[in-house]
């Protein structure tokens, strides 16, 4: 629905945001999560600037699937990767952030993992 309604994404980030901040249930968070970073490509005003809250947002993102990408199960790990192609799309210099190296060296340790899946996602 955003791509039809932009100003839809714009209402809907602090709402996940408040969802990813409070919530415990790693499905509900991944998927607040994943939400975000779909609508954040749309969040630009008129103007072109982007809402004062997108960069707590996407680095609230960022810590979280970095959480993701740190557990030991490998379903949670996948989509840790796959949350992180989706923010990229939207902030690709994101990992390039000081705050966020620490997510760099993470993803390239997932490209010797035992699973092929992640291996692939990895890349």
């Amino acid at each position: 629905l955003v791509g039809e309604e932009p100003r839809l994404a714009r209402k809907l980030l602090e709402p996940l945001a408040g969802i990813v901040r409070s919530t415990q249930a790693k499905s509900l968070l991944y998927e607040a999560v994943y939400t975000i970073t779909l609508s954040l490509p749309y969040c630009r005003k008129a103007d072109g600037t982007m809402p004062a809250s997108v960069p707590d947002i996407v680095d609230l993102c960022t810590r979280t699937l970095k959480s993701f990408v740190e557990e030991s199960d490998q379903n949670l790990k996948y989509l840790g990767l796959v949350g992180f192609a989706s923010l990229m799309q939207s902030h690709p210099k994101m990992l390039a952030s000081s705050e966020n190296k620490a997510a760099r060296p993470l993803i390239l340790a997932c490209l010797s993992d035992d699973d092929i899946t992640i291996r692939t996602r990895a890349l």
